[in-house]
């Protein structure tokens, strides 16, 4: 058995969840049309699926902490002479907002949208909850940490169809445990997030979606055959019972 453990830094944050398939209603429905009506019915069940519920239930959702309109941001990374004011050389780039990124900074145009998530940090001032990471993209600090066994990663991944705000895009990622384990501090656990057009995202609504990965998830070779595919045995001859097979 693997541990994960997710725990809240900040009062506003909003932990991941896990997705459980709702079978029993699913199932519920299906009856209540074959019973109520002449012809329309539900001939087959995605719950019924093994695949597609494991699927669904893999990993944890990570849900927005606070309601908000996103918007797309018009950036562009500099560099600032010593000599310069980092301020006087944004408005000369035509663009406001000035982010410090390592020894660069990265110019916005109008990005008063992420001061809505500004949170007051641990030393009593304010902090912002969205940064600036360049190309179009924003590190969202989600106010949570994660702690993950040692030899595994966690994946992030955008979250499903139905659950897609649309207009917000999240790059597919892999962080390793020292990384996951490291960010205790000034807002927790980050995702990566790009908004394509303005989007409203609604507190506790699902954003993202991570998924723990074993090293040998990422070790994995490839190998192939130039001949035929080899027969699948006899019925009942040593065949592993499938685990999820339903019954």
């Amino acid at each position: 058995m693997v541990d994960v453990t997710f725990s809240p830094l900040q009062p506003w944050a909003v932990l991941p969840e896990k997705y459980r398939v709702d079978r029993a209603g699913a199932r519920a429905e299906r009856d209540l049309y074959q019973g109520s009506f002449r012809y329309a019915r539900i001939p087959r069940l995605p719950a019924d699926c093994p695949p597609w519920v494991l699927g669904q239930e893999l990993g944890w959702r990570v849900r927005s902490p606070l309601t908000v309109t996103m918007r797309p941001l018009d950036d562009v990374g500099v560099a600032v002479p010593a000599s310069e004011d980092p301020q006087r050389t944004g408005r000369r780039l035509g663009r406001g907002g000035m982010w410090l990124r390592g020894e660069d900074w990265i110019a916005t145009g109008d990005a008063s949208w992420m001061h809505l998530g500004d949170f007051r940090g641990e030393a009593g001032g304010w902090e912002g909850m969205f940064v600036p990471n360049g190309m179009g993209t924003v590190e969202w600090r989600l106010g949570w940490a994660a702690r993950i066994p040692e030899q595994h990663f966690l994946m992030v991944m955008p979250p499903d169809t139905g659950d897609d705000p649309g207009g917000l895009q999240v790059p597919l990622g892999v962080i390793a445990a020292r990384t996951v384990n490291a960010m205790t501090g000034r807002g927790g656990m980050s995702i990566a997030v790009r908004p394509t057009r303005p989007v409203t995202v609604e507190r506790g609504q699902s954003v993202a979606r991570i998924v723990l990965l074993h090293t040998d998830s990422l070790r994995a070779t490839t190998h192939t055959h130039a001949g035929p595919a080899p027969a699948d045995p006899a019925p009942g001859a040593g065949r592993p019972e499938d685990p999820t097979e339903t019954r």
